[in-house]
């Protein structure tokens, strides 16, 4: 099972994919080097030429901010609930295509419907 700091940066991670154009330039470059170059943020201190502490609160900053984002446009909620909708939308095929079963289909038609 994933620990609690593993799925908070996992979940930063996707909220900085959704989001992260809406951050300042300053703000992508740390956290692309956080995130997508795997940087430790003594690493990103010495790239940014600022101090460490100043990469932790510069990354601490950011996560709140990508944090009111999702507060108030809920852009990755969203997706994670069609996500959920396709998987179930999947598997109800999968059940009509091993059954002949029309109420699966219907079931199916309303789960789309009500999306």
């Amino acid at each position: 099972m994933l620990d609690d700091s593993f799925k908070q940066r996992i979940r930063l991670g996707r909220l900085y994919d959704v989001y992260g154009p809406l951050l300042t330039a300053k703000q992508q470059s740390c956290m692309e080097l956080y995130f997508c170059d795997d940087l430790s943020l003594a690493e990103i201190a010495a790239e940014l030429d600022v101090s460490r502490q100043a990469v932790h609160d510069l990354i601490h900053r950011v996560e709140q901010i990508l944090e009111r984002y999702e507060t108030k446009m809920k852009l990755l909620e969203r997706e994670e609930k069609q996500q959920l909708l396709r998987m179930e939308a999947c598997r109800l095929l999968d059940g009509y295509m091993e059954t002949n079963n029309t109420e699966l289909l219907k079931r199916l038609k309303n789960l789309l419907k009500d999306s």
